[in-house]
């Protein structure tokens, strides 16, 4: 027997190390990631066309002076540019010494923030926010076979992409609880996150006019709930995101938006779930793999 061989799979390999108080000493969220992302590579593995995305962006300020042509990119002397660049960049993060004013003075460097409080990106778009982050998203390519003139696109190009899965993943509750206490901080981390995706769903939707709904999976550390978002469920965020008058407020009679109906909290590798976990997930990726489907015969 190999050594691999006597290692664990990588989900209980993940799963040990987000635990783990030597490397995740702050209880961060981040350290959950590779679990998740595993989970979700391994579960859209047999589908060709269905990709993980990390940091999918749902919210996105547009410049136009930032936008790119067909043709950017195409000229040999612009790629070899590019190069030069990489290489330069790469030669100051070996540790080659930096002088003059890109010195770093004392002082530059932004206070530490609190274990709990980290994050990639704001929820919810302020005045200047430029894009809004999903940890991670599952996106529905359609692509057509086309001449090889241009390699870079390997033969194919993309004529629709569709996000139809949305997962928001926060820290693991505190590792001190046991019994109630522990099941009610995990409950209070999934709603968080929860309710992060009811705002994510709500500008997915402002950006594409023609969805309806999207699936999402709210997670905190192993444990995840799911549902199906719909347009009717995030009015409220979406009447409130598309004014740019911070101050704002939706015509008529305050409301707030319709709670869907999440399924019961689920542990990835729960000695008692994890075979439900595992047929949840099966279940979302034969829905996903109809989407796709059905956008594909529309076409």
């Amino acid at each position: 027997m190999t050594p691999d061989q006597l290692l664990p799979r990588k989900a209980c390999l993940e799963t040990s190390y987000a635990f783990s108080r030597t490397f995740n000493s702050r209880n961060m969220e981040f350290y959950w990631y590779p679990l998740w992302c595993q989970t979700l590579f391994d579960l859209v593995a047999s589908a060709p066309n269905l990709i993980v995305a990390p940091q999918f962006p749902v919210w996105i300020v547009k410049h136009n002076d930032q936008l790119e042509g067909a043709d950017d990119g195409d000229d040999p002397e612009e790629v070899e540019e590019l190069e030069r660049t990489a290489q330069g960049e790469r030669g100051v993060a070996g540790g080659i010494q930096v002088t003059g004013n890109e010195v770093e003075e004392e002082g530059d460097h932004e206070p530490e923030v609190g274990a709990g409080d980290i994050s990639f990106a704001s929820t919810i778009p302020e005045n200047d926010t430029e894009s809004v982050l999903v940890d991670f998203a599952v996106v529905s390519l359609t692509a057509v076979a086309q001449s090889e003139e241009k390699i870079r696109y390997g033969g194919w190009r993309i004529t629709a992409a569709m996000a139809c899965l949305l997962v928001e993943v926060k820290r693991f509750a505190s590792r001190s609880l046991k019994n109630d206490e522990l099941d009610a901080d995990i409950k209070l981390h999934i709603e968080e996150a929860r309710s992060d995706l009811m705002v994510q769903a709500g500008l997915l939707f402002l950006q594409d006019e023609t969805r309806d709904s999207v699936m999402v999976i709210a997670a905190a550390g192993p444990y995840w709930s799911g549902t199906t978002i719909h347009r009717d469920n995030v009015k409220y965020t979406m009447d409130l995101h598309s004014s740019n008058d911070p101050n704002y407020q939706p015509p008529g009679k305050q409301h707030l938006d319709k709670k869907p109906k999440w399924n019961k909290i689920l542990r990835l590798d729960g000695a008692s779930s994890a075979a439900a976990s595992e047929a949840r997930l099966r279940t979302i990726c034969k829905k996903m793999r109809g989407v796709g489907d059905q956008k594909t015969n529309a076409e």
